[in-house]
């Protein structure tokens, strides 16, 4: 064993390997850090946000823009949307409750139950 000083070989090592370990944590804990605000980020930019208590909207007569704020529903679902109202659906009757839009590709059980207390059919 030499002499640094006050500290000998095998104290410098074991030193060095633990700041070594302690780096290394330091750099995975930021980059977590980094990965959860980059998520965050990119999940409130992928969609509209909801309003706490939403205007509920009725897919009957609603704009592409009001159909994008509905949860699980983007531009493409928007544009299936106004698409089958305008082309396959009866003009005097129109959606009557959240399991009619199961007739769009796409929208299946789950997603009309989800957007069911977000909707409303009355008045067009």
């Amino acid at each position: 064993m030499t002499d640094r000083g006050l500290f000998t070989d095998s104290d410098f090592s074991q030193k060095t390997a633990l700041w070594t370990r302690s780096c290394w944590v330091v750099v995975v804990c930021a980059l977590f850090v980094l990965g959860v605000m980059l998520a965050s980020s990119y999940q409130s930019h992928g969609q509209p946000p909801l309003r706490i208590q939403p205007q509920r909207i009725n897919p009957n007569i609603a704009s592409m823009a009001s159909l994008v704020r509905l949860p699980g529903v983007g531009k493409a679902r928007a544009m299936d949307i106004i698409h089958y109202r305008q082309n396959q659906k009866p003009k005097e009757t129109g959606f009557l409750s959240a399991r009619d839009l199961e007739a769009i590709r796409g929208i299946g059980p789950k997603t009309a139950e989800k957007l069911s207390p977000w909707l409303t059919f009355e008045g067009k």
